[in-house]
């Protein structure tokens, strides 16, 4: 795994997994790990390690969202100093998101993250910001103040644009997580055969490019949303597609696992302009308005993280 050509993160995090299996990853070549509502809506409500300790802070007149926290930096903190042997400013992250909520304030985004950040109190943690138009504005004044940032949820070029623009003359670490699985998944049944399971590939790669043409030093590209959703594609698939120099690849388990017990290391990255530029006229001529439907994606992705946050709040009631 030490010639891989890009940083490997994982997609997952619960207190089981970084008590019994993360070490078994970094051992592996993992480098990273990155977390949002949902995924930690599926450890806090569905784990048992965590019932102690709830009732116990429920016991002591911790409720509603601190109560959350609680348990979130708990993990982080535990997760970060696990990485901590990695960590050397591009790698050895843990992130973790600031309350989805404040995604249309950047004044509240501002304060939730510099809050989280002194709370876990560990160098190796980032914070993600869903990169809205005001998220970007909390992004550029998080980089100012030496907050390492995930800039998240991002789908449009246009996004990673205004984010470099953000982190210009700025050495604080960066990365921008374009989402990909989720165009195909939007827009696939609506293709013919060939264009299907590319256009999340290709507008990574057009990503790519654009951070790569950029050449800020603390800024790098991390794909996400990048599992496989049925059988017909391999559990690596999107890990395979967007191998490249200077990369993240955050991924679940099942991906990871998948890739790591592969051979196949070679990079698909970068892909020439004039083939990305090709691909998208041709999604045009189908009727996708691509635009839009980056649009659409942000905001159902806000929608998702939103949810999962008021749930993980319900359960916790």
């Amino acid at each position: 795994m030490s010639q891989t050509p890009f940083s490997l993160w994982i997609d997952y995090l619960d207190r089981d997994f970084i008590r019994d299996d993360l070490a078994k990853y970094l051992e592996r070549g993992a480098r990273g790990v990155t977390t949002n509502p949902a995924i930690f809506k599926q450890a806090i409500v569905g784990k048992a390690s965590y019932k102690t300790q709830i009732e116990a802070l429920k016991g002591a007149g911790v409720t509603g969202k601190r109560l959350y926290e609680t348990l979130a930096i708990a993990d982080a903190q535990n997760a970060a100093d696990k990485l901590k042997p990695y960590f050397d400013n591009q790698d050895g992250f843990v992130s973790i998101e600031v309350d989805p909520a404040f995604s249309r304030d950047a004044t509240s985004t501002i304060e939730e993250a510099r809050r989280l950040f002194k709370a876990i109190g560990r160098e190796n943690i980032m914070i993600k910001v869903p990169a809205t138009n005001e998220g970007i504005i909390a992004i550029k004044e998080l980089l100012k103040l030496g907050v390492p940032t995930n800039a998240t949820l991002v789908f449009s070029p246009d996004q990673t644009r205004k984010i470099l623009r953000a982190a210009k003359e700025n050495e604080t670490p960066l990365v921008i997580s374009v989402f990909v699985s989720r165009f195909d998944r939007a827009i696939d049944e609506r293709l013919p055969e060939e264009l299907r399971v590319k256009t999340g590939v290709m507008n990574a790669a057009n990503h790519y490019g654009i951070i790569a043409e950029a050449g800020r030093k603390n800024a790098r590209v991390l794909f996400a949303s990048t599992g496989v959703k049925g059988g017909e594609l391999s559990a690596d698939y999107y890990i395979r597609e967007l191998l490249g120099e200077n990369l993240v690849n955050t991924a679940p388990l099942a991906a990871i696992d998948a890739f790591l017990a592969s051979s196949d290391r070679a990079n698909r990255l970068p892909i020439a302009a004039e083939n990305i530029s090709a691909f998208f006229g041709e999604l045009a001529l189908n009727g996708i308005d691509f635009e839009l439907l980056c649009d659409t994606l942000l905001s159902e992705g806000l929608a998702q993280f939103e949810r999962a946050f008021l749930d993980i709040l319900s359960a916790l009631a």
